[in-house]
């Protein structure tokens, strides 16, 4: 069956918009134990098991039941939608319930009356498909997939996390209040920029990140916490000329503690032509001269050997263009001192960073005819954007 895939924004707003407006209700949320039908096959009932919780929670489906859409497109009948529901409707999967709040019983299969309660709207917030991932020495991984938005989450046949995924897709799923979007591109634009991230695709390898995190899990047993990686591209700033996009990178930097790492690279486009600027040519003086400036820029936050590093090592799209700043990032490891924690003169210093390091400055902070006028982007309250 080919399913009808949606707009992640749509159904999570409704979805809100919904559960706000039903005064009488309850949230029955867990994971699927048990599906029960009628004769004729349709879903008459199921039950959950909560996060954190021994007991089960029956949720019965009554006329009026809706249950939520999955995926992107216009929004179909409600048999459409029953259609793919009941696709990924199985043991295992990620279900969320709003009820009415009158208590009753229902019985499991196995003879146990547990509560229960009708359900106005039932949501599956968690697609689990069996052994979608086997790894090189053999082992079957199963998935569990937020249809709603792009998250999911490798994990042994055991329940046990491996590794979560984050990946926001492309600049056109994400919005900042305040802010301009894709959606303000020219339809040329946003053809080009939209070309641009889906040729850039992802930027660190899931397999590998799910090797290494099963062989942390072995190392570590009981001491292992499942990390995260993910890939997000976000509206940054926009001028009357430019829009400015930001590639985040999230990925573990230790297994045995809450440690991320991570990368955050800017892009540059003509919202009306979509064609990439380089960083170097944002800027009004040659590209050494930019190098050299703005760690000096900084002023006393920056040790002046190490601002000597800074220029020697900085790449373009290391310098990103926010709505009311310039920040400059240096991903681990691209500084030869480690200046994070360290004492005594940076001769001293030993290993290199273990963390990125970055600084910022203000608009108002950097002096006139360094960048190019139409580069420098408008302040917060000057700009529109969708929210």
């Amino acid at each position: 069956m080919t399913r009808i895939r949606w707009k992640a924004l749509l159904p999570a707003l409704l979805l809100a918009l919904l559960l706000a407006a039903c005064q009488d209700g309850k949230n029955v949320s867990g994971v699927l134990e048990e599906i029960q039908t009628d004769d004729d096959g349709n879903l008459t009932a199921f039950v959950l098991k909560p996060a954190g919780s021994n007991k089960s929670v029956g949720v019965k489906m009554a006329e009026g039941t809706k249950v939520w859409p999955v995926g992107e497109g216009s929004w179909p009948s409600q048999e459409a939608v029953m259609a793919d529901f009941l696709e990924d409707f199985q043991v295992g999967c990620q279900v969320s319930a709003w009820c009415y709040s009158r208590r009753e019983k229902l019985e499991t299969a196995e003879g146990e009356r547990v509560p229960a309660y009708w359900a106005q709207i039932v949501d599956i917030t968690g697609i689990l498909e069996r052994e979608a991932v086997t790894l090189r020495d053999g082992t079957a991984l199963d998935m569990l997939e937020d249809p709603h938005f792009h998250d999911r989450t490798y994990r042994l046949a055991d329940g046990t996390e491996l590794l979560r995924v984050n990946d926001g897709g492309g600049p056109e799923n994400r919005y900042v209040m305040g802010r301009e979007s894709f959606d303000d591109l020219s339809e040329t634009a946003k053809e080009k920029v939209r070309a641009y991230y889906e040729e850039q695709g992802l930027l660190y390898d899931e397999r590998e990140e799910l090797e290494k995190a099963y062989a942390a899990w072995k190392e570590l047993g009981e001491d292992f916490a499942c990390p995260l990686v993910g890939q997000d591209v976000t509206p940054a700033a926009s001028s009357e000329r430019i829009m400015y996009f930001t590639t985040s990178v999230t990925l573990p930097a230790e297994y045995d503690e809450s440690v991320v790492t991570g990368l955050e690279l800017c892009d540059a486009f003509d919202r009306e032509t979509g064609e990439r600027i380089d960083i170097p040519d944002l800027f009004a003086v040659p590209w050494e001269e930019v190098r050299r400036r703005l760690p000096e820029l900084a002023g006393w936050r920056i040790d002046p050997a190490v601002a000597a590093e800074m220029a020697e090592a900085l790449e373009p799209e290391w310098i990103c263009f926010g709505q009311s700043e310039l920040s400059v990032l240096f991903p681990a490891g691209s500084l030869p001192s480690n200046v994070i924690g360290q004492e005594g003169p940076p001769e001293e210093w030993k290993e290199p960073q273990a963390a990125g390091y970055h600084f910022s400055l203000d608009w108002q902070s950097i002096p006139e005819g360094f960048l190019q006028p139409w580069a420098i982007p408008k302040a917060p309250e000057d700009s529109g954007g969708a929210g």
